[in-house]
């Protein structure tokens, strides 16, 4: 269904399972949400979270064709096709949950990463390597691994490339780690085993003009390159009388090194949800209210096109003007302290 207030599309679950699970709406509740989404030929990619009546947390995808509608007969259930590498010692909920699939194309390679939810003694975010054609996974899924002290819970690390400097046409593959402060990883997508990522750069800075009610900034959709500056479509949490409430915001940072940011948001962006803090089924998780969240974003030439989840239960893509996603923002003062390094790893 469309949301003609802001141009958008909301997806009916159905129309997002494979064949392997349309047997799930006969057993109970079913919802598909925070939906990543990629070019692909004329049309696009997109992966999605599907938690079924048993409760497991799966990720499908499937193709969308040139006017955002699913093509028939292409979704696949991918977690079901997922071998994770015999011998591999991960903790045992790190093979059993995926959530929150982001989509990515590397030097002419797709992949897609997600983590695995909340647990201990850490949760994982994995690597998968994608065949183009038929969507099946290559090889076996990659942890990604940060040298040095980590966080316990790793969800939204924003991948990007960059220039490699002094080597024409070769490209940095990188990963913004944390926005305040802003911290950028790098990495290589070389060989078969467990990614191992570095910090290369680190900008220390205030969120100035966003307000604190609506709290701070967090990862979300991959970074796009736009007239080279990266623009990243990220989320925000606060509490609200409804439980805690996801909202979408847009921030730039520039695509060379350092990778300081230029722009930071003054309000929340407004995406697609036609359903408030409606839901069609009793809620995932008790104490979240209303969640509009970010997963993938894409600039077609003329707009963007922004693919999130609504109230953990539905995807959608959101069409915003150019004018409206920079109606949000207001540059960072160039005189504005910051503190910058690059070691190379």
């Amino acid at each position: 269904m469309s949301d003609a207030e802001t141009d958008s599309v909301v997806f009916a679950t159905e129309e997002l399972l494979p064949e392997a699970w349309r047997h799930f709406p006969a057993e109970g509740p079913v919802r598909a949400f925070n939906p990543g989404l990629l070019r692909e030929g004329a049309g696009w990619l997109l992966a999605y979270r599907i938690v079924g009546p048993d409760g497991a947390r799966r990720i499908g995808i499937c193709r969308l064709d040139a006017a955002l509608r699913v093509v028939a007969g292409s979704a696949r259930p991918l977690t079901d096709e997922v071998r994770f590498r015999p011998g591999a010692e991960y903790p045992e909920m790190g093979t059993k949950w995926f959530a929150d699939p982001r989509l990515y194309r590397f030097s002419g390679r797709v992949f897609i990463c997600w983590n695995s939810g909340w647990h201990e003694p850490r949760n994982c975010q994995f690597l998968q390597e994608l065949d183009a054609t038929t969507l099946l996974p290559l090889g076996n899924p990659r942890e990604l691994l940060l040298a040095g002290e980590r966080q316990k819970l790793e969800k939204n690390w924003t991948f990007f490339q960059a220039d490699a400097a002094g080597d024409a046409g070769a490209q940095r593959v990188l990963a913004v780690y944390s926005i305040i402060p802003h911290r950028v990883l790098e990495f290589s997508i070389e060989g078969d085993g467990d990614i191992l990522f570095h910090e290369v750069a680190r900008t220390e800075w205030a969120l100035a003009g966003y307000p604190a009610c609506h709290g701070g900034l967090r990862g979300g959709a991959p970074a796009v390159l736009k007239d080279g500056v990266a623009w990243v479509f990220c989320h925000s949490v606060h509490d609200s009388p409804g439980g805690y409430r996801y909202t979408a915001a847009v921030y730039c940072f520039s695509a060379q090194p350092p990778f300081a940011p230029t722009a930071q948001p003054m309000r929340p962006l407004r995406l697609s949800n036609p359903f408030g803090e409606r839901r069609t089924f009793e809620r995932l998780n008790p104490a979240v209210g209303e969640v509009i969240y970010p997963c993938g974003a894409a600039w077609d030439g003329a707009r963007w096109l922004i693919s999130h989840g609504i109230n953990d239960e539905y995807c959608a893509i959101s069409r915003l003007s150019a004018a409206e996603v920079e109606s949000t923002l207001r540059p960072i003062a160039t005189d504005a302290t910051h503190t910058m390094t690059s070691p190379r790893a």
